[in-house]
């Protein structure tokens, strides 16, 4: 993780709002990049990506956590990150 603490405490405000920005970067960095790679600004996208590098990114794509994340945005990241094959589609979530 880079120095510039700022833009990414101005992230995780963004993007996960109802938690405080300090927790989201000490504990939910997986939620602020789910959220980022389904409803981020290309700027933020890319921001979020030199700030905590591509692995965060990575890991969503080999897990997508179900009904948080569409296939589009799957697929537009598995391309973006340069992946080979098929991208990984999402899954619904599903209410027991």
């Amino acid at each position: 993780m880079s120095s510039n603490h700022s833009e990414l405490r101005d992230l995780a405000a963004k993007y996960v709002w109802w938690n405080p920005p300090e927790k989201v970067m000490a504990e939910q960095l997986g939620k602020l990049t789910v959220n980022v790679m389904e409803m981020g600004t290309w700027e933020d996208a890319n921001a979020l990506l030199d700030e905590i590098g591509p692995e965060r990114f990575l890991s969503v794509l080999r897990a997508p956590p179900a009904g948080i994340i569409s296939s589009k945005s799957l697929a537009f990241w598995h391309y973006r990150l340069g992946l080979p094959g098929d991208p990984p589609t999402a899954s619904r979530r599903a209410f027991q």
